[in-house]
């Protein structure tokens, strides 16, 4: 429940985002005559956003400053130490609903609401024209007001009193509404609306596409008539301007603002072959914006980023030979590498990110880093799927743990597991607040993280130099150390 609240927020966040940058554009497009079918393509494509947050992932230059980079790493690894769980013993569930299943439960009774609602009208529509017959032009009779109704099968619904060109200039624009698919899109649109029933960004999308649609239709009623003929069709949508709002299942003729509507109609024309390709450009552009997600390019190899730290030498001792009985600066290399198959290391030592980051291809696998147990193994919203082990007390009475977040899906181990070390505990994958598919592994003594380069060996199995006691008094004190 919890992955689907955070799913959401980060789904709507990412939604408006698109929406704003969405309006702004059809403000300049709407200007240079870009006709409302391509606007409608804009709006189609932030409600995909709306449903599709991780969008198509494209890799910009990292900054160089270093304020932005470190920005960059808060970004990438978000994970702040009020909301960390405790590491000195498993994760306790608490009596009641948590905050997650609070929001689920409002959320579900407004979608549920508004679902409800529209389906009640929409019944209550078929219903009051069941009785309507057919007419020679295929079109249905008995109405006050001209609309399209159904999904699959729509119909068309026209009063008996209109006429001659008028006539045919509706049947032309409602006919274009199916030939377009706005009986499908509508719904679809309305539905994602109601997803994101509390985020007015979504609204104000959905009326807009309303708006777009409306638009283009007419566009395509009144294409090669008279000044004279787009006269009549504005005059018989004042005639049928509908207040209120509409079915979300129906495209009645009159809604989307009659007075907008026929104002355009008057100074609309349509553009010339070069103002149209370059609309053309402009739309295809900001649809494919709609869509990307930029993420910084991946940090240099970690061979770059810590030049201040002294070339590892080879280690006389074999990794399987440490025990836990050791302090901290013996500590040095006891873990072994958690991600043997990876590409890149990438290190900071901002303030609330210590660990390191293993790039590496999805479902790669992760092993535990040392003997232990298993204290945590769930899902939490910044580390996505993670296993936290338990690797016992030191001498100085210091308890060790390890922790590695982003993990693909479920762990394959559970809270209570004993492991060992290079035991399969999960492949590496994105889940949580993460930008990529990477390994976060952080090494903590006594609930404080520490720079695991320290106390990490390299993939060949070599160790960092030992730490001095100047060293470790730095590390415990949440110093920077060269």
């Amino acid at each position: 429940m919890t992955q689907f609240v955070v799913w959401l927020l980060r789904a709507s966040l990412w939604g408006s985002v698109s929406a704003v940058g969405v309006w702004a554009v059809c403000g300049m497009l709407r200007r240079l005559g870009t006709p409302g079918r391509w606007l409608c393509w804009l709006w189609l494509a932030v409600a995909v956003r709306y449903v599709w947050p991780q969008g198509l992932r494209v890799t910009v230059p990292r900054p160089q400053s270093e304020p932005l980079l470190r920005l960059d790493t808060a970004v990438r690894e978000f994970s702040p130490a009020l909301t960390t769980p405790s590491t000195a013993a498993p994760v306790q569930k608490t009596a009641g609903m948590d905050w997650a299943t609070v929001v689920f439960v409002v959320w579900l009774a407004g979608a549920v609401f508004l679902a409800v609602r529209a389906a009640w009208r929409y019944a209550g529509l078929r219903h009051s024209v069941a009785t309507a017959c057919k007419g020679p032009d295929g079109c249905y009779g008995g109405v006050p007001v001209p609309f399209t109704l159904g999904v699959v099968h729509p119909r068309i619904f026209l009063p008996d009193s209109l006429t001659g060109e008028a006539r045919a200039a509706v049947l032309c624009h409602e006919q274009t509404h199916i030939r377009r698919g706005d009986t499908l899109t509508k719904p679809l649109f309305y539905a994602v609306a109601c997803l994101h029933w509390f985020n007015p960004a979504a609204w104000l999308a959905f009326r807009q596409f309303e708006r777009c649609m409306e638009d283009a239709c007419d566009e395509a009623a009144v294409h090669s008539r008279t000044a004279r003929q787009r006269a009549a069709y504005g005059e018989t949508l004042l005639q049928f301007a509908v207040r209120g709002s509409s079915v979300p299942g129906s495209l009645s003729f009159g809604q989307g603002g009659v007075r907008r509507r026929v104002a355009h109609l008057l100074r609309y024309h349509r553009p010339g072959r070069a103002a149209l390709a370059a609309c053309a450009v402009v739309t295809a552009l900001c649809a494919t914006a709609c869509m990307v997600r930029p993420e910084a390019a991946p940090p240099a190899p970690a061979v770059e980023e810590v030049v201040s730290v002294p070339e590892p030498t080879p280690s006389p001792t074999p990794v399987s030979t440490p025990t836990p009985e050791q302090t901290l600066m013996d500590m040095s290399g006891y873990f072994s590498c958690p991600v043997p198959d990876f590409k890149y290391i990438s290190r900071y030592m901002a303030k609330d990110h210590r660990g390191d980051d293993y790039a590496a291809d999805h479902g790669t696998e992760v092993h535990a880093a040392a003997d232990g147990t298993v204290v945590i193994a769930e899902y939490h919203y910044s580390f996505g799927y993670y296993v936290m082990i338990d690797h016992g007390t030191t001498p100085d009475g210091a308890t060790w743990q390890t922790l590695y977040a982003h993990l693909a899906e479920e762990p394959i181990v559970k809270e209570g597991d004993p492991v060992t070390r290079g035991q399969i505990i999960g492949g590496v994958g994105s889940t949580g607040m993460s930008t990529g598919n990477h390994l976060h592994f952080e090494v903590r003594r006594d609930g404080q993280v520490l720079p695991p380069r320290w106390f990490t060996r390299e993939a060949d199995g070599t160790a960092p130099l030992p730490l001095t006691e100047e060293q470790a008094a730095a590390l415990l004190a949440r110093e920077t150390i060269s």
